[in-house]
């Protein structure tokens, strides 16, 4: 008879253990180091320092710092899209959801900077001279946007014709106060911001209704 394999012991499952929050240090302490001082500027030997592993250690779990970059994009943009996702899908009427989901994107500006901080970074320091990089941005800079899109039709429960190129316009707004609040925080009016953005999320979606009413086309 086939035997079956045995759970590991404790003993086995200690070393398993330590390797994965090893890994998890590694990546925290490059999540905030290439977010504030840019990817050229952070060595591995910095990123182990703060992480308190050993060089052999990061090649090991991401292969090289391209690999370790790559690793922190990822979890900027899932942060990004989770946080958009939980504040679109709570319940409440249309207009309150909505509110929900900008005040989410005003939350990802002023309590959880790094995540944008990171992926912008990236973009100005890497994104026109290398290739690689360039893609990987592309991939997850959609994922943000199809997280917006989404977000808003959930908030709203309506699908808009013109949602992709809503999600745009706020994604690039976004980006625009994101980099203003680094560089003058204080002096962005982010209340103001956000409820410019309302008025034309329901200006667009006021537009749509109308036109689908009979005789406006």
């Amino acid at each position: 008879m086939p035997r079956h394999p045995q759970p590991k012991s404790r003993r086995q499952r200690a070393p398993l253990a330590r390797g994965a929050a090893t890994r998890e240090r590694l990546l925290d302490a490059a999540y905030v180091l290439f977010a504030e001082k840019g990817y050229a500027a952070t060595s591995t030997a910095q990123i182990c320092r703060r992480a308190g592993a050993v060089k052999t250690a990061l090649y090991w779990h991401f292969d090289s710092k391209e690999g370790l970059l790559a690793a922190a994009l990822e979890r900027a943009a899932l942060a990004q899209v989770e946080e958009i996702q939980k504040r679109a899908y709570l319940e409440g009427d249309p207009l309150s959801r909505l509110d929900r989901f900008l005040g989410g994107l005003r939350q990802l500006v002023e309590v959880r900077p790094e995540m944008m901080r990171l992926l912008l970074s990236v973009a100005l320091e890497r994104g026109e001279s290398n290739a690689e990089t360039r893609e990987m941005l592309r991939r997850l800079f959609r994922q943000i946007r199809q997280a917006i899109v989404q977000g808003i039709e959930d908030a709203t429960g309506l699908r808009l014709p013109e949602a992709d190129w809503l999600a745009q316009l706020i994604l690039s707004l976004q980006e625009g106060v994101m980099l203003r609040h680094l560089v003058d925080p204080g002096q962005t009016d982010l209340a103001r911001v956000y409820e410019q953005m309302r008025e034309t999320i329901l200006l667009v979606i006021g537009h749509h209704i109308q036109r689908a009413l009979p005789g406006e086309r």
